[in-house]
């Protein structure tokens, strides 16, 4: 049965030692200057300063130089209501809406959580450029970029997919091919296989290291 097609981002599993991923995260903000909409699955890398609580501020991760990306952080599992401040323990006055989708608008100041731990497996579509890919055994071991597609404000998805039109070996690319998700319904070759992947280019250590 063929791959279906299914773009929602990247999603932590799990930890290379192969403990559950249990949602740990961590919070960060997004400046209001920054036009670029957040949604859950997107990549996000450090941005300059911090807001005037001292929490670092992130940005949306783009694919950067081809073939040789840039460096990433994790991604968003998160965002938290604009009218809640989880830092002073604080609400804003008003109702809060709980029937639209959660994503974080563009140019906005908000507080966002991020799956950031440098040892994370994330689940993620394989596309060229966010269209159908046909991928290989040959791919696992390789490095790849990212595909930043714009979310959806109508449903609140990611569409954050791995670029495999951007693979290499490079050190510096940001996602290594760890392997195929192994679940029902995903055939290992072919179009729109959803894989594993780990964050090679993190910011909290080291650059990584090259494909196989």
């Amino acid at each position: 049965m063929a791959n279906i097609s299914k773009i929602n981002g990247f999603r932590p599993v799990k930890h290379v030692t192969g403990a559950p991923y249990n949602g740990q995260s961590n919070i960060y903000a997004v400046a209001s200057g920054d036009s670029t909409a957040l949604f859950v699955g997107d990549v996000v890398k450090l941005a300059a300063d911090g807001n005037a609580a001292g929490v670092q501020y992130v940005t949306a991760h783009a694919a950067g130089v081809a073939g040789t990306g840039q460096p990433a952080l994790g991604v968003v599992v998160g965002v938290i209501n604009t009218k809640l401040d989880q830092v002073a323990g604080a609400m804003s006055g008003g109702s809060i809406s709980l029937d639209t989708p959660v994503y974080r608008p563009g140019s906005v100041e908000q507080y966002v959580l991020v799956a950031d731990s440098p040892d994370l497996i994330y689940e993620v579509e394989a596309t060229a450029a966010g269209s159908a890919y046909s991928f290989a055994v040959a791919d696992v071991g390789q490095n790849a970029n990212i595909f930043a597609g714009s979310g959806s404000t109508v449903t609140g998805n990611s569409a954050h997919s791995l670029n495999m039109s951007d693979k290499g070996t490079a050190a510096t690319l940001p996602f290594k091919i760890v392997g195929v998700v192994q679940k029902v319904g995903n055939e290992v070759t072919g179009n729109y296989t959803k894989v594993n992947v780990q964050i090679n280019n993190h910011q909290y250590k080291s650059v990584g290291t090259v494909g196989v």
